[in-house]
């Protein structure tokens, strides 16, 4: 990396943190989480009984892995655990075979390269979920393109904070 580009980098990182700050003033969660797995047993059964979630949408990036990595086993097995409660589908701004690969061994949808926020990517995962999108619950760490696409496209959302590894887990 070029000496010159570090204090650019900051500089564009201090810049995105104060939009962020101002952005989760006017854009609200319906749910926030410490961590994905943090949606347990309890909270599914709350989601189904109150509000007919039938189907999540879940992020990818800073949501279910950190950093562009593997995807924990712990948040793998949530996701499985999810499917036999939820129609799940995997919506993400990136493609990435390892997770495509993933989502294809556990049935799951991927749906990549799809411009969160844009209306029209949350609205088709509703359609392949067969499912309204007032029966649908968002998760993403994005307060723009995972929580404002999910409220402007009718759907629950819930905001997470970090990743969950395994050893965190063990606390």
């Amino acid at each position: 990396m070029n000496p010159l580009e570090k204090p650019f980098d900051l500089l564009n990182q201090k810049i995105y943190n104060i939009i962020n700050h101002q952005l989760k003033k006017h854009i609200k969660p319906t749910i926030k989480l410490k961590y994905v797995t943090d949606l347990d047993l309890k909270l599914v059964k709350q989601l189904k009984q109150e509000y007919g979630i039938g189907g999540l949408i879940i992020d990818v990036d800073e949501t279910l892995r950190k950093d562009i990595l593997q995807i924990p086993d712990c948040n793998k097995e949530w996701i499985k655990y999810m499917k036999q409660e939820f129609r799940v589908i995997i919506l993400s701004n990136g493609m990435d075979k390892d997770v495509k690969g993933f989502a294809n061994e556990s049935g799951i949808e991927y749906i990549g390269f799809c411009h969160k926020p844009r209306k029209k990517y949350f609205l088709e995962a509703a359609n392949k979920m067969g499912l309204y999108p007032e029966n649908i619950l968002v998760i993403g760490d994005d307060i723009v393109s995972d929580i404002y696409g999910g409220n402007k496209s009718g759907m629950f959302t819930a905001i997470v904070e970090d990743v969950v590894f395994k050893e965190d887990k063990e606390r």
